[in-house]
């Protein structure tokens, strides 16, 4: 039994997703991914969905208002369920901690997971989605069965916006500027552990859970 909250850290790419997933099949962590309560929020077409999507849809970066609005609803909900978890794909930027702090206390352990950014394109470049059932392959390491078709029901896959060159290219840009001091800033009060990423997913995630057991 964790009993901890966990916040993932690393480039686009780094296999936060991935590993948060192995995890949660493996402990009593849940995966929040904020990705995904985007997608959610969008999908749904709520307020905050429909000015996440216009930020979205340019490449740009969803304002932290916003971000802190839709994210505390999440996690007052698990918090309300007395349940642990990984929290992946935020907080991004110092403000955005401060904000996480304030709100929800200092009580997370922050995990980085380590790669270079040649290993994020190909990672993130080579990704390929079913917009039917949301199923995920990748050219090179989860081929589909026939090429560029869904094995579950054989739709045409998409590559999704975010995962086009230029857009790769500027989420990196957008990392490197806001997301790197949050590293620093984590360090400075003892919480940053760091995994090198670059192994299988089922690898860093045995690495990962050695961390939160240990510490």
């Amino acid at each position: 039994m964790i009993n901890k909250n966990i916040i993932f850290m690393g480039m686009p790419g780094a296999g936060k997703g991935t590993v948060a997933a192995i995890l949660k099949n493996e402990t009593n962590l849940k995966h929040l991914s904020t990705g995904e309560v985007f997608r959610n929020e969008i999908k749904n077409e709520t307020p905050l969905g429909l000015k996440v999507k216009e930020y979205v849809t340019s490449g740009g970066y969803v304002p932290d208002e916003i971000t802190n609005q839709i994210v505390a609803n999440a996690l007052t909900q698990l918090i309300n369920q007395n349940q642990r978890f990984i929290l992946d794909g935020y907080p991004r930027t110092t403000a955005q901690a401060e904000f996480l702090n304030q709100t929800f206390g200092n009580n997370f352990m922050v995990i980085e997971l380590q790669v270079s950014e040649q290993d994020v394109l190909e990672r993130l470049g080579g990704r390929r989605l079913c917009p039917t059932c949301q199923s995920a392959y990748h050219v090179k390491f989860k081929k589909p069965q026939q090429e560029n078709l869904c094995d579950l029901d054989q739709t045409e896959l998409i590559i999704r916006e975010d995962d086009k060159p230029e857009k790769i290219l500027k989420r990196l840009a957008i990392y490197k500027e806001q997301t790197k001091p949050l590293l620093d800033y984590y360090k400075n009060k003892d919480l940053l552990f760091e995994v090198n990423a670059t192994e299988v997913p089922e690898q860093v995630a045995e690495k990962v859970k050695k961390i939160i057991q240990n510490n």
